[in-house]
């Protein structure tokens, strides 16, 4: 043997290659070889895949054969032919006849006539890894016991070369997606915002998975159900926000009862895939994976992904994956439920702190709600950011809490305040931000309590700033709370049109105004400004007379469940 295959054949397949597609032109010169030296029609490599669910035709040498390569054939009988049902390899009778596929299936599969054949499991390590064929001798006659040597000599290499290739393709594998795993574990943890960390995941679950479409669901334990907090690919928007009742059985909702992984490769005729999801969407979900987000023992939503591209199935590596991604998911997506639950708390607080200013006050009641809706849009106007918008409004909700410590003759007073009266309003934004300047929280918000009243030309109080040394918030609240001032009614006069605070607004740009902060004002439409305010008003109606079952709903203990 060592004669009639090439020894550097022979020892470039004793060495481990970094891949498959290395591997391929060494093991169709070992085939050429060994055809030559068996003098045989055809030769062909066939190879079980990792998931030892098919059985691929890898490379193949004859003109009789030369259309085989790529096709592929369910494992089962391939994997029973050489195992015993122990699952222990079958030793190993060089036969003319192959224990998978005999001379029938050639002619019935592939048109090939066979009159003799070899057939050699590959074997490597006490592991099935495929078979090798050589068929037909080429001066008619049957193969030799030399032959068979022969066969059994290259198919011996062959196996050996091509486990360690897939060892070290799989071991490559695994480092890359251990990579993967910690650069997605470092990304999901650079937000607390849910809203930013949602996408975040998907774009990793895209990047891992390679899935048609991809969905986050959050349980809701009040409502009783889970929920589709964001939804990527097809019909994607048609999914956000759909509800599964916990309590009723579907893929998503047995994940997250059950703390269970589940992959289905044929969702079309699963029971357990709800066809009204499909129904709805219009979505054809052919295969899916589902895995649960459990953190501490508790469930508190799951990931989906469906339709493996390129008409591929998830397989297990797929899913492993797919549950490291969620450990790292369920974290993240806990740790900004905190945040945002402490949020809404903070928020929630603030604004009993402005009601509370409003009810003292009752002349300017709705104020604060309408410039934090005015100057919110004016930060959208000129572009800033999610984060600081959120700062700002929070600020604008704020900005007269220091008017709680104004006396009722000062603050009610109807006319006009004389010297000291003025002095003890003009109090009111550092005594607003020294009763905020203890919570870190609000060290962003607190530079409009302070700044509100300053002017761009340097004549506002309490410090008397001017220009960009006045922070934007403060800036775009300034043309807000003259805007809202001068349209609203107060008892000693009626409030004035839009277009009458529009022109004194246009005539304070680079007075008290910053002008580009005017700017953005005047390039919103009276319509909308006038939108806003209506909305605000009707909120607060709404707060005010809220519905009879409102106190029912809210104390009492078996309400949600």
């Amino acid at each position: 043997m060592a004669t009639s295959i090439s020894s550097s054949v022979l020892l470039e397949l004793g060495q481990a290659f970094r891949s498959m597609l290395e591997l391929d032109p060494v093991l169709l010169s070992a085939l050429r070889q060994l055809q030559a030296t068996v003098n045989s029609e055809g030769a062909l490599i066939w190879l079980l895949n990792e998931a030892e669910t098919e059985v691929k035709c890898t490379h193949a040498t004859g003109a009789q054969v030369e259309k085989i390569p790529g096709s592929a054939m369910r494992a089962r009988k391939f994997i029973s032919a050489y195992r015993t049902v122990s699952g222990r390899l079958v030793k190993v009778d060089d036969s003319h006849q192959s224990k998978w596929m005999d001379a029938g299936d050639y002619r019935r599969h592939f048109g090939v006539d066979i009159c003799s054949m070899v057939s050699i499991p590959l074997t490597a390590r006490g592991k099935l890894v495929g078979e090798l064929n050589v068929m037909n001798k080429t001066d008619g006659e049957s193969y030799s016991s030399d032959d068979r040597d022969s066969v059994s000599e290259l198919a011996r290499h062959i196996a050996t070369a091509v486990q360690n290739t897939q060892l070290f393709e799989r071991q490559n594998r695994s480092a890359e997606r251990q990579r993967m795993l910690n650069q997605i574990s470092r990304h999901l943890h650079q937000t607390l915002d849910i809203d930013e960390l949602i996408p975040r995941i998907f774009v990793s679950v895209n990047k891992a998975i390679n899935a048609e479409a991809q969905s986050i669901w959050l349980v809701d334990e009040e409502a009783g159900v889970i929920k589709c907090r964001y939804a990527r690919g097809a019909s994607a928007e048609a999914l956000k926000g759909l509800s599964v009742p916990l309590n009723e059985p579907s893929i998503v909702g047995t994940s997250v009862a059950k703390q269970e992984s589940i992959i289905i490769k044929d969702a079309q005729n699963d029971p357990r895939r709800a066809r009204s999801v499909d129904e709805k969407t219009g979505f054809v979900t052919r295969s899916l994976m589902t895995v649960p987000l459990v953190l501490e023992d508790k469930s508190i939503g799951a990931i989906q992904a469906v339709n493996k591209r390129d008409g591929q199935l998830f397989n297990k590596d797929d899913l492993d994956l797919f549950r490291s991604i969620a450990d790292s998911a369920a974290l993240a997506v806990s740790n900004a439920q905190l945040v945002a639950d402490l949020q809404t708390s903070y928020d929630l607080t603030l604004d009993a702190l402005s009601a509370a200013l409003d009810l003292r006050d009752r002349e300017t009641e709705g104020h604060s709600r309408r410039v934090v809706e005015y100057t919110s849009r004016l930060a959208e106007k000129i572009g800033l950011n999610k984060d600081t918008t959120k700062n700002i409004r929070r600020g604008a909700l704020i900005h007269d809490i220091g008017k709680i410590g104004v006396p009722d003759a000062v603050l009610h007073k109807p006319g006009s305040l004389d010297d000291k009266e003025r002095m003890v309003m003009e109090r009111h934004p550092v005594a607003g931000y020294n009763m905020l300047a203890g919570i870190p929280y609000l060290r962003e918000e607190i530079q409009i309590v302070i700044c509100h009243q300053e002017k761009w030309d340097g004549t506002g109080y309490p410090y008397g700033l001017h220009g960009e040394e006045i922070p934007i918030g403060a800036r775009l609240f300034a043309i807000a709370d003259t805007f809202d001032a001068l349209t609203s009614d107060r008892p000693y006069r009626h409030g004035c049109s839009y277009e009458a605070a529009r022109k004194v607004i246009e005539e304070e740009a680079g007075k008290q105004f910053d002008p580009q902060a005017v700017e953005a004002f005047l390039s919103v439409p009276e319509e909308e400004w006038m939108q806003i305010r209506a909305l605000v008003m009707a909120e607060i109606a709404q707060r005010r007379n809220p519905p009879a079952n409102a106190a029912t709903q809210r104390y009492n203990p078996t309400h949600g469940n």
